[in-house]
C-alpha cells in the first residue's frame, strides 16, 4: 500500500491555526468573560503544561480530565508481526493509515492529531528494555517530534519481559537507570506532584509471587541514585478486591486488563459494566486508605484471536441490539466518576494502538459490519465487527468533555 496515499486523509478534526487564536484571545480577555464562557463550556483545563501552553492546533482547549492512553511503540518495519483479528475478516479491516511503520514522522504526527482531537493528553508507552523497538522509537522518534506539543509521555514497564519469571530482578537497577538518563528529564515526561511517573504492569502478579516489595525497593533506589523520586502507578487492580499490603507500596494503582478483570464474553451488558466499576470503587476506597491514588479505566472490546486463542471475544456493543462502540461508552461513562484530584482526574484507555488483542481505538478503514473470516468465525467468534473509522474518537472525545 502507498504510505503517502494513507497519510494524505485528513482529519475531520483539523482547526485553522487562526480560529484557534482568536478564541484564545476570547478566552484570555476578562472584558470578554460571558463570552468566553459560552465559549468554552468545558470546565477547567487538568494539566498543568496545558494551562499555560495550549497547542495552537489541539481543539480542546479546556479538558475536564487527563485522558492517556496505553500506546504501543513497536510497530516498526514489520508491523509487528501482524497477527490481528481485522486482517481476516472479509474484507479485512486494517488501520486508516495502513500496516504503518510507526518510526515514520507523518504516522507520529497523525497519531498526535487524533489524540489530541478526542482530549488524550497522555501517551503511556510500552517499553520493554534499551535498545529494544519501542525504546529506540521513542527517543529517535516521538519525544524529539517536532509536533509533540504538550502532549504528556510515561513510561509502561513491562514486567513480563523485563523480570523474567516474575522472580529475576537483574535488569531493574539498570533499566530505571536508562529510564532516568533518557526520559525523566525530558520536558513532556509526565510528573504528578513534580516526580516522574512509571506505570508498571502486572505488579499483582508480583505481589502474588511476593517479590513486589524488591521489585519496588530497586525502581526508587535506582531512580534516588539518579536524583529523581519516582511515582510509581502499579497494575494491582483485577477481579474483586483484596486489601493487600502491596498497595502501601505503591503511588497509585489501576487495572490494565480490563477484559479480564469484568470476566465478560460476547455482548457484556450493562450489569457486567456496574459489577465491574462496583468492585473498581471498593479497590479504589482500598487503595486510598492506604495512601495510593487511584487511577480509573475503560476499553472498548476485546479479541486476541489474531495472536493466541483461549480467550472469549467481548463485542464493541454492550447488546446485540446496542449501537456500535456502546461498551466504551458504557464504561467511560462510570470510568469518569472515578477519577481523583491527585492526578488531576486521570483515566486511563486499553488501547490506543493494541491490534493483537482488537483493544485499539485508533481508526480503522471504514467498512460495514461482519461476521465473515474465511474461518467459520474462528477469529470473529460469530460477532460482527464494523471498520470503524473515528468512531472511538469522537466517544471518547463527548464522554471526556465537560
Amino acid at each position: 500500500m502507498n504510505n503517502s496515499a494513507k497519510l494524505a486523509k485528513t482529519s475531520q478534526y483539523s482547526i485553522s491555526a487562526p480560529s484557534q487564536r482568536a478564541l484564545l484571545l476570547v478566552c484570555a480577555c476578562s472584558f470578554f468573560l460571558a463570552l468566553a464562557s459560552a465559549c468554552t463550556g468545558q470546565g477547567t483545563t487538568n494539566s498543568t503544561k496545558g494551562q499555560e501552553m495550549i497547542d495552537s492546533e489541539d481543539p480542546a482547549l479546556d479538558l475536564a480530565y487527563t485522558v492517556g492512553v496505553y500506546y504501543y511503540p513497536w510497530y516498526a518495519g514489520d508491523f509487528h508481526g501482524g497477527r490481528y483479528m481485522r486482517e481476516h475478516l472479509q474484507p479485512p479491516q486494517p488501520p486508516s493509515l495502513g500496516e504503518y511503520d510507526d518510526r515514520v514522522p507523518e504516522v507520529i504526527a497523525q497519531h498526535l492529531q487524533w489524540s489530541r482531537a478526542a482530549n488524550v493528553s497522555l501517551w503511556v508507552a510500552s517499553w520493554w528494555g534499551p535498545g529494544r523497538r519501542e525504546d529506540t522509537t521513542l527517543l529517535q522518534g516521538i519525544l524529539p517530534h517536532e509536533e509533540l506539543g504538550d502532549m504528556q509521555v510515561a513510561l509502561f514497564y513491562e514486567t513480563s519481559g523485563r523480570i523474567p519469571e516474575f522472580e529475576d530482578m537483574s535488569n531493574v537497577s539498570a533499566d530505571i537507570a536508562h529510564m532516568a538518563a533518557n526520559y525523566f528529564d525530558h520536558a513532556n515526561y509526565l510528573r504528578i506532584d513534580g516526580r516522574p511517573v512509571l506505570f508498571v504492569y502486572l505488579t499483582r502478579v508480583l505481589s502474588r509471587n511476593g517479590v513486589l516489595d524488591e521489585a519496588v525497593a530497586r525502581m526508587r533506589n535506582a531512580a534516588t541514585d539518579a536524583g529523581y523520586d519516582i511515582y510509581i502507578v502499579g497494575d494491582q487492580v483485577f477481579g474483586q478486591p483484596t486489601n493487600s499490603s502491596a498497595l502501601g507500596l505503591l503511588d497509585g494503582v489501576t487495572n490494565y486488563d480490563v477484559y479480564g478483570s469484568m470476566g465478560a464474553q460476547g455482548y457484556a451488558g450493562q450489569q457486567k459494566v456496574d459489577a465491574y466499576y462496583a468492585a473498581q470503587s471498593k479497590w479504589q476506597k482500598l487503595a486510598n486508605a492506604a495512601g495510593a491514588a487511584f487511577v480509573p479505566a475503560a476499553t472498548p472490546g476485546f479479541n486476541d484471536k489474531g495472536v493466541r486463542d483461549g480467550h472469549p471475544a467481548v463485542s464493541r456493543k454492550l447488546t446485540k441490539t446496542g449501537e456500535p462502540g456502546s461498551l466504551f461508552r458504557a464504561m467511560l461513562q462510570q470510568a469518569a466518576s472515578y477519577t481523583e484530584p491527585a492526578t488531576e482526574h486521570m483515566l486511563l484507555v486499553t488501547s490506543w494502538n493494541e491490534w493483537h488483542e482488537d483493544t485499539q481505538i485508533e481508526p480503522v478503514v471504514e467498512a460495514a459490519p461482519t461476521s465473515l473470516d474465511g474461518r467459520d468465525g474462528a477469529y470473529s467468534e460469530g460477532l460482527e465487527y464494523e471498520g470503524y473509522g473515528e468512531r472511538y474518537l469522537d466517544i471518547l472525545r463527548e464522554e471526556t468533555t465537560r
